[in-house]
């Protein structure tokens, strides 16, 4: 399992007047589009985290458009709840030794609050010298064939 971003460039940039679509469908971005192939090509199973919605599957629907982040600080007002979050997790009852998470360090403390530190996440990205730099690495990943150890 891979737990990918959502990512502020969304569909309705372009198509404005476009209705609800898949998750999968939804972000654009070139961060979130690198994570998803790496998701695709060296997993299959994938969940986008949105600050807004909170886990999404790939063919959840996603309503529209928004601009809604996660914080280094953590969830702040306009975000879904912590509360949600941890039943949205307990739903989905994720029970794999470890999960990736392909994102920045923010994400840490925010998943470690949601399964009350009891899930082990590998985040193969961190150490990285910024967004830039961790495309790069998934793009080197994508190209070799090569998942992150």
């Amino acid at each position: 399992m891979i737990i990918i971003p959502s990512g502020k460039p969304k569909i309705w940039d372009r198509q404005s007047d476009l209705g609800a679509v898949k998750a999968s469908e939804a972000y654009t971005g070139n961060f979130h589009q690198l994570c998803k192939a790496y998701a695709e090509t060296f997993d299959g199973e994938y969940l986008i985290l949105s600050p807004k919605y909170g886990f999404l599957k790939p063919d959840s629907l996603v309503l529209g458009t928004y601009d809604v982040r996660f914080t280094a600080r953590g969830v702040t007002a306009e975000t879904i709840g912590l509360e949600l979050l941890t039943q949205q997790w307990q739903v989905l009852g994720i029970q794999q030794a470890s999960i990736t998470m392909l994102g920045g360090q923010k994400f840490k403390p925010l998943l470690q609050k949601i399964t009350g530190g009891k899930q082990v996440f590998l985040f193969p990205l961190h150490g990285s010298k910024g967004i830039g730099d961790m495309q790069k690495r998934l793009r080197t990943a994508l190209d070799t064939g090569e998942p992150f150890n």
